[in-house]
């Protein structure tokens, strides 16, 4: 009888991390079964039977040693967070003070070229060059240094971040200096964005959509910990015909004025003042998944 609790034991626990708690556990369970069974038969009830009901008295075991088995990861995780320190390599300690000492000089020589003309827009341009080079030259050492959580990035792809993110800050720092130059209109100053902020951001668009995941193996497990517990404590209450129903009713409600309230001010008063019904909507919104998320806990 023994080896048949022992090997239904084992059977039931199949899968599990097997750790000193869980092996603990188990034994427990078998000897709470042996002497379960031993009372049962002496109430004159057969092996069979004695076994059958002293396994049904057990309840949902497993869930404990899914609690058992969680726990293991997460205190092997926080362990492993802790071992996985990177150190900066030579060439990027290199790289990150010679990309800081350049962007020093240049808000000194900003701020040199500002207070000698009293021109802010002459200080903004002076800027410009020093701010491109450190701020691609720190968006490539980021991507290309390992940390504790992500891999390095091929240098190749980190390159055209690094020259997307540069004619991102180029294009900026250009439609600024025309704006505060107040030599051309506004809508000139930001019509010299168009040839830099759009294909500088094609470029990251399909950088971003095309990125593959850098992650070491224990933050995807940590990730992997994370939505266990968040489907945990919300699955049952999305699954719920009745709350969704509820819910839906109400945001669409909600939405349904506020968009007409947008309008509405917007004819009456100004567009500027018409935001305010958004602003409001997303507020009432968050306040309407509160109240749901209280009574649910009630």
């Amino acid at each position: 009888m023994k080896t048949d609790i022992h090997a239904y034991i084992e059977d039931l626990f199949k899968g599990y991390e097997e750790t000193p708690e869980l092996r603990d556990f188990k034994e427990e369970i078998i000897s709470n079964l042996m002497e379960r069974i031993e009372d049962l038969k002496k109430s004159g009830m057969n092996e069979d039977e004695a076994f059958t009901k002293a396994v049904g008295e057990l309840g949902n075991i497993t869930a404990i040693a899914d609690e058992i088995s969680k726990e293991k990861r997460k205190e092997v995780i926080g362990k492993m967070y802790i071992e996985q320190g990177t150190k900066v390599d030579w060439k990027h300690a290199l790289g990150y003070v010679t990309a800081g000492g350049i962007l020093f000089f240049g808000i000194v020589s900003a701020l040199t070229a500002y207070f000698a003309t009293g021109k802010i827009f002459i200080g903004v341009s002076s800027l410009m060059p020093f701010l491109v080079i450190s701020g691609s030259a720190f968006i490539f050492l980021g991507l290309t240094q390992e940390t504790k959580r992500n891999y390095p990035m091929p240098w190749k792809r980190a390159l055209l971040y690094a020259l997307a993110g540069g004619t991102l800050l180029f294009g900026l720092n250009v439609s600024i200096t025309e704006y505060l130059s107040n030599h051309v209109p506004s809508f000139a100053a930001i019509g010299t964005l168009i040839p830099f902020v759009i294909p500088a951001a094609c470029v990251l668009g399909f950088l971003l959509l095309t990125e593959k995941k850098r992650h070491k193996p224990w933050v995807a497990e940590e990730q992997k910990i994370l939505m266990e517990r968040y489907a945990e404590t919300y699955a049952q209450k999305y699954s719920n015909p009745e709350y969704l129903t509820a819910r839906g009713l109400l945001s669409g409600a909600l939405w349904i004025i506020a968009i007409a309230a947008f309008a509405l001010i917007w004819m009456i008063f100004s567009i500027k003042y018409a935001w305010i019904a958004i602003v409001l909507a997303v507020a009432f919104e968050l306040l309407i998944e509160l109240w749901f998320h209280t009574r649910k806990s009630e």
